[in-house]
């Protein structure tokens, strides 16, 4: 059996026939690796390519997104990477596949303003060495007010004190009037401090009233009805200092 090239007939086993054999064998080989880089093109694709010139580049990418996913029809197709891709090549094609693009929305997060908390105690110093201060519950209603106040010269001082106390609704609960004077006044030193409780109402619910002054400590106690009762004794101090004696017309 004979092999004919052009020009020439090579006979079967000779050494001429065996280098032909190789040279058909490479030139296939060639042609092989030559379809397969670059692959036959289809009038199809030349005018999808002509409509979109990257059709290549995507092609490639594809290529590549497959063998990111291992070959797995499933994984590559769900994700998002290979539907983005896969839909500029379909639109080259002239065919609209519906692919929406998902939108990526930035959620910031500021942080939550905090509010001020108003103080629980609120103190002021007035001139003359006069001072408030105001305590808070914790819903913000006033739980009760305090006022202090003060005069002195040479021959002494009077210290004044006054604390208010209030309900939840803002109705009064306790008020307390102190006094002490200490030679301030010409009538004399003495102290006296008032008590008054109050019902839900508002109204008066006692009253306690107690003076101290000339060796005596005077209490008169005044109750719901309005009715008082006044009782008076000689102090520890009126005692040891002669003073505080009732006179004989109070003791008749």
């Amino acid at each position: 059996m004979g092999f004919k090239l052009p020009g020439k007939s090579i006979q079967t086993g000779t050494s001429g026939h065996s280098s032909a054999l190789k040279m058909v064998a490479e030139q296939k080989a060639a042609s092989a690796l030559k379809a397969k880089a670059s692959p036959a093109k289809s009038p199809e694709y030349d005018a999808a390519a002509k409509k979109d010139s990257n059709l290549g580049s995507y092609v490639a990418e594809r290529t590549k997104i497959k063998a990111k996913y291992g070959g797995d029809r499933k994984k590559y197709r769900a994700s998002e990477e290979y539907k983005a891709n896969q839909s500029k090549i379909n639109k080259a094609y002239g065919i609209d596949d519906g692919y929406v693009a998902p939108t990526t929305t930035t959620t910031t997060t500021t942080d939550p303003v905090k509010e001020e908390k108003q103080p629980r105690v609120e103190k002021t110093k007035y001139e003359d060495k006069d001072k408030s201060k105001t305590v808070y519950r914790k819903d913000g209603s006033v739980k009760k007010r305090v006022y202090k106040n003060i005069d002195e010269d040479e021959d002494g001082r009077m210290v004044r004190k006054e604390k208010a106390t209030s309900r939840k609704d803002g109705g009064k609960k306790k008020y307390v009037h102190k006094e002490k004077d200490s030679g301030y006044n010409t009538e004399g030193k003495y102290r006296t401090k008032t008590k008054v409780k109050y019902d839900k109402e508002g109204d008066v619910k006692r009253k306690k009233e107690v003076d101290v002054r000339d060796g005596r400590r005077t209490v008169t106690k005044t109750n719901k009805k309005g009715e008082t009762k006044t009782k008076s004794r000689r102090t520890l101090k009126g005692i040891l200092t002669g003073k505080g004696k009732k006179k004989k017309e109070e003791t008749e």
